[in-house]
């Protein structure tokens, strides 16, 4: 029987940090800071998630070391990417794209 795979530190590199706060601000001018509000949270909530789910994640064909995963909050339509790795340790997220970007040519 497969044990649980254990649970993981989630880190935010400076980047993606920083294209979280952008998102925030985006949605804060566009619809408010209360919606600005909630769908950080709800990024925030997805991205923590991969502390125990990181294998979930698909890996990115031109770099097989990441992964990545949509969020959204509807079935259809844009959402955010967050490009990741992880080890036995933590789960490193180096990204946060809109999904309508050509976000794969943004990963250094």
């Amino acid at each position: 029987m497969a044990g649980k795979q254990p649970r993981l530190k989630v880190i935010l590199a400076d980047d993606a940090i920083d294209q979280l706060d952008d998102i925030w601000r985006w949605n804060a001018e566009r619809y408010g800071s209360a919606h600005a509000d909630k769908y950080s949270a709800f990024l925030k909530r997805s991205i923590d998630a991969l502390d125990k789910n990181y294998f979930r994640g698909k890996p990115i064909e031109a770099h097989p070391e990441l992964r990545y995963i949509l969020v959204r909050r509807k079935n259809r339509g844009h959402g955010h990417v967050a490009v990741y790795t992880f080890d036995s340790q933590s789960v490193d997220v180096l990204n946060v794209f809109h999904s309508a970007q050509d976000w794969p040519s943004k990963i250094n």
